[in-house]
């Protein structure tokens, strides 16, 4: 009867709010440098080169969520590893094709 309580009250606490936060529009460059395990100078130095997508908004930049999970997906399409500065490139050219 004890291992049903413990169970039943660990079942209530994995529901607890906090667990359950939505994911955000856009992610700082700290974030999105700890999404790909790099340094956050290294992520600064891609997006101020125009080597990875972010949008820079005054002096602070942040990446779009769409554009880490657009990579991730083509990442596990390719089968292998991508080039970032040749995916950013294809991702720049499709996004000026949309937009005519």
């Amino acid at each position: 009867m004890g291992n049903a309580m413990s169970a039943g009250g660990a079942a209530r606490m994995s529901l607890s709010p906090a667990v359950m936060r939505p994911e955000p529009t856009f992610y700082n460059v700290e974030e999105a440098a700890g999404v790909f395990r790099l340094d956050p100078s290294t992520m600064y130095r891609h997006l101020r080169s125009g080597r990875f997508p972010g949008l820079k908004i005054g002096g602070r930049y942040v990446v779009p969520r769409v554009v880490v999970e657009r990579l991730l997906n083509d990442i596990l399409a390719a089968g292998g590893c991508l080039d970032i500065s040749e995916w950013t490139a294809r991702w720049s050219e499709q996004a000026a094709g949309g937009v005519a």
